[in-house]
């Protein structure tokens, strides 16, 4: 999650594989019967496991992380990467009042995002 979230907070577009979308992990059976080494992180899913996929945790959170990155209006404004350690990174977006912060502590990959929300209060989310 922290590194999906840098990718969220980051200028410009974020993309993301649908294996990515829904956490998956490397199908190393598929490239066994694959000569292309691609196969690995291209598995082709069932119904039944996208249902199952969409109900994770993990898979909940990012999808609540690429809406706020789709909705919240401070992604239309000014980026800046705030005065931060070597072990910490923290992103911000800033567009009339409202603004959003990301903290990520590199040592222990807790993520935070700061935001103002609409009614005007400060709310703070783990993601």
């Amino acid at each position: 999650m922290a590194a999906r979230a840098i990718q969220f907070f980051t200028p410009g577009v974020p993309q993301v594989y649908y294996v990515g979308a829904l956490a998956g992990a490397n199908d190393y059976e598929s490239l066994k019967n694959n000569t292309d080494s691609h196969a690995i992180n291209r598995h082709n899913y069932s119904i039944n496991e996208i249902d199952k996929e969409i109900n994770r945790e993990v898979v909940k959170r990012l999808f609540k992380l690429i809406r706020f990155r789709n909705k919240y209006p401070s992604f239309n404004g000014e980026f800046k990467v705030l005065n931060c350690t070597k072990d910490k990174v923290r992103l911000s977006w800033q567009n009339d009042d409202k603004r959003c912060t990301l903290f990520i502590d590199l040592n222990t990959n807790k993520s935070i995002i700061d935001y103002i929300n609409e009614d005007g209060n400060n709310i703070q989310y783990l993601i």
